[in-house]
């Protein structure tokens, strides 16, 4: 199979929150068509401030299934009892999310609090936002020090979020605190965003080349909506009302997918377009409101 063009995804993100007075969302339900669709991998986050039972019962179902699960939650939110019950739900990672480097200390507690036959891994996530970005070389000597996994994550555009990028004076003194750091080939490290990724690591290529949105991926809201990504603002279909299996493969998806197959017209002069393949195209779409722009952040 030709993996950069797939039939349905392969990775789940999918949000969660408390519900809101109408909702209308059976999560295990939602579950169950994320195993029927065969999805290899799921990254699941919870926003509230504590673990909820429906968090619990979708682990629950999902550790009878082959299915690589990543679970992110707040600090608050990681508690004795709380690891306690996940450390037998076969999590890949158990990520703690950071604001910054203040929250570190933190996350070697919970670390530490750990006992090794617990088999949960810990690890580090941390969107990159104007506020933190200067407090990333912190971050990622903690994470190569202690060898924990770090992962920043996708921004959530389709809530309205801030449209964050690095211009490239900032990426260009940030590659320059990063090379202090050492180690780097050592890192596990996820880093969406292409830009992001070549300060990380210059000489290699950005994992999967072009954007996956609707095609390896697919993002499920806390609302229950479908996105391509968490990053491109374009509801393809609410859970509340179609299976996920008909919203995978809809002509509403396939269509916006053959957009996002070449670069952005605006892209086809530039020299470096067969690196970067027009970037985040959900960034681009979301200040630019067109397909054919650049993402911004490019700043070339």
């Amino acid at each position: 199979m030709n993996i950069s063009e797939l039939k349905t995804p392969i990775r789940i993100y999918w949000d969660l929150a408390p519900h809101e007075p109408g909702q209308d969302l059976d999560y295990l339900q939602i579950a169950e068509q994320i195993v029927g669709l065969k999805i290899l991998s799921l990254d699941l986050t919870e926003t509230a401030s504590a673990v909820s039972h429906a968090c619990l019962a979708i682990l629950e179902r999902l550790s009878l299934e082959r299915i690589a699960v990543s679970l992110t939650l707040s600090l608050e939110a990681i508690t004795p009892a709380v690891l306690s019950q996940l450390s037998r739900l076969r999590l890949k990672v158990l990520f703690a999310s950071v604001t910054n480097s203040a929250d570190l200390p933190a996350v070697q507690a919970l670390r530490q609090s750990l006992p090794r036959a617990a088999g949960l891994q810990i690890g580090v996530s941390c969107a990159v936002t104007r506020g933190n970005c200067h407090d990333l070389p912190a971050i990622l000597s903690f994470c190569v020090a202690c060898g924990a996994p770090l992962v920043l994550p996708m921004q959530r555009l389709e809530m309205g979020g801030d449209c964050f990028q690095l211009g490239k004076a900032e990426r260009q003194e940030l590659a320059g605190r990063l090379r202090e750091v050492g180690n780097l080939d050592k890192m596990r490290v996820t880093i969406h965003d292409p830009f992001l990724w070549r300060v990380f690591f210059p000489a290699v290529s950005f994992p999967n080349g072009s954007c996956q949105a609707a095609n390896t991926m697919l993002h499920i809201a806390a609302n229950g909506d479908v996105y391509p990504c968490p990053s491109l603002p374009v509801r393809l279909g609410s859970l509340a009302t179609t299976p996920l299996s008909v919203i995978a493969v809809s002509p509403e998806k396939m269509n916006l997918r053959a957009r996002l197959v070449s670069p952005p017209q605006g892209c086809l002069a530039c020299a470096e377009v067969s690196n970067c393949l027009g970037g985040c195209r959900g960034r681009g779409y979301c200040v630019t409101d067109s397909w054919d722009e650049p993402d911004p952040g490019c700043g070339e």
